[in-house]
């Protein structure tokens, strides 16, 4: 498995984004777009790369050579990615959260994402 940096993917898949986004909406959305990537999907998307080299899928430079595949060394991290999978789709397919709602769910996700790495 080649080491990759999560840095470089993400670049590539906020360009990415963006190029969807401008294909559907037009030029003038691209900075909007790339708005959007940072501050809304960024960290559900890392999230999803953390998850991955826990469980030994992906090996990222960033989460460090120690948190590989840990997940098969520590079983309460795969209940703790379990909590993280079923918030992140309570923000990204169910209905509007109150303000209130959504800030103790990313609480919670936060929480149990640095459950994830050491």
């Amino acid at each position: 498995m080649k080491p990759d940096s999560i840095y470089r993917a993400a670049h590539s898949a906020a360009e990415a984004y963006r190029k969807d986004v401008i294909e559907r909406l037009g030029q003038g959305h691209s900075e909007a777009a790339t708005a959007e990537w940072n501050q809304q999907r960024f960290w559900l998307w890392v999230v999803d790369r953390a998850i991955e080299h826990i469980e030994g899928r992906r090996f990222w430079y960033e989460c460090g050579r120690r948190n590989f595949s840990r997940v098969n060394q520590r079983p309460e991290l795969a209940n703790a990615i379990r909590k993280l999978r079923k918030l992140q789709t309570r923000l990204q397919v169910d209905g509007l959260p109150t303000f209130r709602q959504k800030e103790a769910i990313l609480e919670e996700l936060a929480r149990l994402a640095n459950l994830l790495l050491e």
